[in-house]
């Protein structure tokens, strides 16, 4: 069998634990050769790259994408890579273009749903349904798996959060925490039988203080978005001081990141 598929170079993505928990959701969807799959909000590649490889050249990966910027650059990396049996798109995933029973597979890496469902009273937070959840149902075929990946914890985010609210430092949390109640809740409502889970954690290490801080400053962490004037570097070396329990040998900083994967099919 030819390999025209595989890239050339490494692709670029967020790399580090994205890419490992992309793998794994690739593997938990059961891909084989020659299947057309749909990557749900593709970012910048960390799921759209080992599905393509999956897929290989008799099957094809589209990925969709909501933000210009990631599809210019995840379509300039697919491109530069010489990946020729996958493509991304800029498309809102509530309305999707494509007709229906398009899709062998639909794999969704960390889209959040706590816009829709409030994990902690396990309820919808609307009445209407799911417009997600009955769009990826809507593409996908009969006996096709949607298989997501979310998170349950991130450690890193929540010793950040914590650490702001002891500077007296109103913040956002910056991610939602979902659980397996709520996703079979969801996957049952919305159509999806033989329901699975799978948990993955990851210890991810930063290879400086300044490297972590740098992930840390990416996030938006004030209501008011105006995080400079409120995380000084006053506060930045205090955090430094702080964060010494999470260090380890040569300046990196560990912490651990823990996924859940859910998946299902349709009947």
């Amino acid at each position: 069998m030819g390999n025209s598929h595989v890239a050339k170079l490494v692709p670029i993505t967020w790399g580090g634990f994205w890419d490992i928990f992309g793998k794994i959701l690739v593997e938990f969807l059961k891909i084989e050769e020659g299947e057309y799959v749909l990557d749900f909000g593709t970012g910048a590649g960390s799921v759209l790259y080992p599905m393509a490889m999956k897929v290989a050249p008799s099957g094809s990966v589209v990925g969709i994408e909501k933000s210009e910027y990631w599809v210019k650059q995840t379509s300039e990396e697919i491109s530069r890579c010489g990946i020729e049996n996958a493509e991304i798109l800029l498309m809102d995933g509530r309305e999707m273009t494509f007709v229906d029973n398009s899709f062998d597979h639909v794999a969704a890496g960390f889209i959040g749903w706590d816009n829709y469902f409030d994990f902690r009273r396990l309820e919808y937070r609307k009445s209407d349904p799911d417009p997600m959840v009955s769009e990826i149902r809507r593409v996908l075929k009969s006996g096709g798996l949607f298989g997501l990946s979310t998170w349950l914890v991130q450690a890193d985010l929540d010793w950040m959060h914590q650490f702001l609210s002891g500077q007296s430092i109103a913040c956002n949390t910056n991610y939602s925490a979902e659980n397996e109640k709520g996703w079979r809740i969801i996957m049952e409502r919305g159509g999806f039988t033989d329901i699975e889970f799978l948990s993955h954690s990851v210890s991810y290490t930063y290879e400086s203080k300044e490297i972590w801080w740098k992930e840390m400053r990416d996030y938006d962490w004030t209501e008011e978005k105006n995080d400079n004037e409120l995380i000084t570097g006053e506060v930045k070396e205090q955090a430094f001081q702080e964060i010494q329990g999470y260090c380890i040998d040569k300046g990196g900083v560990q912490f651990t990141r823990e996924a859940l994967f859910v998946r299902g099919r349709k009947e």
